[in-house]
């Protein structure tokens, strides 16, 4: 009988919950510095992939946008213009220095061929802002005017496309007269591209 009550409390002795241990201060700083190691190196990375698909992504939307304008016109048989635009109802530009497209710009067929948008003009689309960049075309080139048989009117254009903090490679969209762009990582002469002045 004792034999028995013995092996009971043995029994139950051997099953009860071992005692579980914690971190320990040096386990928390190695830890903590494997994290820190790793925040370091990921950041920076991570910010430059933001960049990089931010910048492609306003690049695609160009491109989209100067083919589809070529398209229209080509559809209306009638002038088409794409124009900076922050409203989506007046154009901006008309100088002589580069011009912002980053606020967001609009294709129109021009029906009275004045390259303003007027009442009579039919809007086509309108194309959002593009955040973190700085979006310009060359100088003296403040829209795009294509005619009834697809060709760009005018000079060759650029369009830069540079991050508003200066990070990142640079960008450009370059049309010919045939009215076809082309992405770029020069300028149209095969020089440097030049970006705006960051803040």
């Amino acid at each position: 009988m004792k034999n028995s009550r013995q092996y009971a409390a043995f029994r139950i002795k051997s099953h009860l919950p071992q005692h579980e241990h914690g971190f320990s201060l040096y386990d928390a700083l190695v830890t903590l510095t494997v994290v820190s190691t790793v925040t370091t190196i990921a950041i920076p990375s991570f910010q430059q992939l933001n960049y990089n698909q931010r910048l492609t992504g306003a690049v695609n939307t160009m491109v989209t946008a100067l083919h589809l304008t070529r398209s229209e016109t080509i559809k209306h048989r009638e002038r088409a213009v794409l124009c900076p635009s922050s409203d989506g109802h007046t154009c901006l530009g008309r100088g002589a220095g580069d011009t912002r497209w980053e606020d967001g710009y609009l294709l129109y067929i021009d029906r009275n061929g004045n390259r303003e948008f007027d009442a009579d003009d039919l809007a086509v689309r309108v194309f959002e802002a593009t955040k973190g960049l700085r979006i310009r075309s060359s100088a003296y080139r403040d829209h795009v005017t294509y005619q009834p048989n697809g060709l760009a009117s005018g000079t060759n254009l650029s369009f830069s496309f540079c991050d508003e903090r200066g990070r990142g490679a640079p960008r450009a969209v370059i049309v010919s007269n045939s009215g076809r762009p082309r992405v770029s990582t020069r300028d149209a002469d095969g020089g440097a591209i030049n970006c705006p002045a960051t803040p």
